[in-house]
């Protein structure tokens, strides 16, 4: 794992949301749930590849989705009730058929990450439902948001254990 990212480094990558621990997201240790994380992270995600031009009616026309395959999160921190936290999502790379990336929720008072997601996302026809390669604009669009979070010149903490597998020939 490479080292975190500074408060001002994530900060950098638009929020998808800015919220408040409310009473609902509190478990039995009086923290923000893992599932709450969770939800909050992929929907982060999802909305990365809805900018990309993956939504609904992308999927009702073509048939066609991402399917998260694998997913690995870590906490660094505690959300508590009432503590403004954002979520940003930063997309790392992708080939013909898969989509890696990553969210990070900040702890916005604290000025510090609070948990990360990683997840790889597969490419699948939903008539087939096996994987498909993406389209060329998809595609483009994607190497668009990878571009921008590459240039801003930090490594994303990612676990080492997946994203893109390359073929060995």
């Amino acid at each position: 794992m490479t080292s975190l990212p500074t408060y001002e480094q994530l900060v950098q990558l638009p929020a998808t949301f800015d919220r408040v621990v409310p009473e609902e997201f509190i478990d039995e240790n009086g923290h923000m749930n893992i599932g709450d994380y969770f939800r909050l992270c992929s929907h982060a995600l999802w909305n990365a590849t809805i900018a990309a031009g993956l939504g609904d009616d992308y999927i009702e026309e073509h048939q066609q989705s991402l399917f998260t395959v694998e997913q690995h999160m870590r906490y660094y921190g505690e959300l508590r009730l009432g503590q403004r936290f954002t979520v940003h999502t930063r997309l790392l790379e992708r080939s013909a058929r898969v989509v890696h990336g990553m969210s990070f929720v900040v702890d916005q008072e604290k000025r510090a990450l609070a948990c990360t997601q990683e997840a790889t996302l597969v490419h699948v026809s939903t008539a087939s439902r096996s994987t498909v390669d993406l389209p060329e604009a998809i595609g483009e669009a994607l190497d668009t948001q990878i571009t921008a979070g590459d240039a801003l010149g930090w490594s994303a903490p990612v676990c080492g254990s997946m994203g893109i597998r390359r073929r060995q020939v």
